[in-house]
């Protein structure tokens, strides 16, 4: 969706015949507009961008989840309530084991292309040796 459009179809819709005769009716269009617009800002401007210094098994759902479990302790730090802080660390735990899982999966991975490589496993071998 680009500016341009999204700009006029605001323009229309704002600008539409409907009299704003009483605060109830202006009122409910501007619920509508708060919507659409936090709709909008989901979609396009929560995007996750992995950073240049991210690292190899990290993906764009790890990125989401690290954004949910923010979101969930600005609301525990916001409300202060057992509620809010049970829920953050319910969602903080499952952080913790998704990344995990994927760490796990992305070194298998990078394990089972080393070891289908000819050339490539004496380098690990090397890399072993150093490493012990």
């Amino acid at each position: 969706m680009n500016t341009e459009a999204l700009s006029a179809y605001l323009y229309m819709y704002l600008s539409s015949n409907r009299s704003l005769n009483s605060k109830m009716i202006m009122n409910e269009r501007m619920c509508k507009v708060i919507k659409m617009l936090q709709k909008i800002i989901e979609k396009f401007i929560l995007l996750t961008k992995l950073s240049n210094w991210a690292k190899n098994f990290w993906n764009s759902n790890c990125s989401e989840i690290v954004i949910k479990s923010r979101q969930l302790q600005i609301i525990w730090k916001i409300q202060s309530t057992l509620d809010a802080w049970n829920e953050y660390l319910k969602h903080n735990d499952h952080k913790n084991k998704i990344i995990q899982q994927v760490k796990h999966a992305h070194f298998r991975s990078q394990m089972h292309e080393l070891s289908n490589a000819l050339k490539s496993i004496w380098c690990f071998a090397k890399w072993v040796r150093i490493k012990s």
